[in-house]
């Protein structure tokens, strides 16, 4: 029997996002198409006489709360397992930043358990959805999908082109229920730009223009009243040609480049602005 399993747990972004409304049991109905890039935490887990999740480095997490520690405990709920996991995360992925970092880890937590306890027959995705918003996606491992409902319902997409992006981190945190929360009828207008992108990848037909025409998300307005730094960020590397979209609630902001040598280009122009910029792409 398998004993530990070692898995990436990617980040993603939204490339568009829409806020169609609020549900019945008090979640947003999204619509958004999410896509993988190539920063990822490192996931081990391991059979265990009990849970224990080390999370290196620490982020501030409480002990038995983390989505890992409710990814082992989900898993055994559902199938009269023991919750007894022994689970490492090793974070490349800024926390509370709008890359999912912790859904990510929880459903690589989810697949590795999964595989170690020889439960491949759990339907994980619907597991998943009793985490977290985000865990469905990656529990799929999907490079693209178009996600709607409050995330559980999941359409992969054929895999995007290597496409190349700038992802500039922030210092700032934004609780997501803030975000929501601040959000107001006025700040809706993305759906069409969803649904756009979503046929731009059935039919392949992607490019990094059509990417900068809809990446538009419904969270920014409120993401920008909560930090105003973010709107101060974008007009800043508007100034200089730059187009800075949300990614999720934010904080976390992304251009897309054309080109690798583009995208150098543009993390040396945000850089000599202040900004942490980075070049990623979508690639698996």
């Amino acid at each position: 029997m398998t004993r530990a399993v070692t898995r990436l747990a990617p980040a993603k972004i939204n490339l568009a996002l829409a806020v169609a409304g609020k549900r019945d049991d008090g979640y947003h109905e999204l619509r958004s198409v999410f896509a993988t890039i190539d920063l990822s935490d490192r996931v081990r887990v391991a059979s265990a006489p009990r849970l224990e999740v080390r999370i290196a480095p620490d982020v501030g997490a409480a002990r038995g709360d983390d989505l890992a520690s409710r990814a082992v405990r989900a898993l055994a709920g559902a199938t009269g397992h023991e919750p007894a996991a022994f689970v490492h995360i090793r974070k490349r992925i800024p926390v509370a930043a709008g890359l999912g970092g912790g859904s990510s880890d929880a459903a690589a937590v989810l697949r590795a358990l999964a595989t170690i306890w020889q439960r491949e027959d759990v339907d994980l995705v619907a597991l998943g959805a009793t985490i977290g918003s985000d865990v469905p996606f990656f529990v799929t491992g999907a490079r693209a999908a178009f996600v709607a409902g409050r995330g559980e319902r999941i359409d992969p997409l054929p895999e995007p082109p290597d496409l190349h992006l700038v992802i500039v981190r922030s210092p700032w945190r934004l609780a997501t229920e803030d975000v929501f929360g601040a959000l107001n009828d006025d700040d809706r207008g993305a759906a069409g730009a969803v649904d756009a992108l979503r046929d731009a990848f059935v039919r392949r037909g992607v490019t990094p223009q059509l990417l900068r025409d809809l990446a538009q998300n419904d969270l920014r307005g409120p993401a920008e009243r909560l930090c105003p730094a973010i709107a101060d960020a974008r007009v800043r590397a508007a100034e200089r040609g730059i187009a800075l979209s949300l990614t999720g609630s934010g904080p976390t902001l992304f251009a897309v480049a054309d080109d690798h040598r583009d995208a150098l280009r543009l993390v040396r122009i945000l850089r000599r602005i202040g900004l942490s910029a980075h070049a990623h792409t979508t690639a698996g």
